[in-house]
């Protein structure tokens, strides 16, 4: 698998703020927030396989995809 650094930088950004809006709502309830911890891991496998995470990256630096 040949993964470029937008692609990177993109899945970094959404697997941050993934985790952290499950943090912020599920901190309490610490089965439902490793489920959704899960859920979130297979979310950014599949967004891996996809052209999402670099053109993510790339809105956030304002370049144009």
């Amino acid at each position: 698998m040949n993964t470029s650094a937008p692609q990177l930088i993109g899945l970094a950004a959404i697997g941050i703020l993934m985790l952290l809006v499950c943090w912020i709502f599920l901190r309490r309830h610490r089965t439902v927030f490793l489920f959704a911890l899960a859920c979130c891991v297979v979310g950014l496998g599949y967004l891996a396989t996809t052209t999402t995470p670099t053109v993510v990256a790339k809105t956030i630096f304002g370049q144009p995809y």
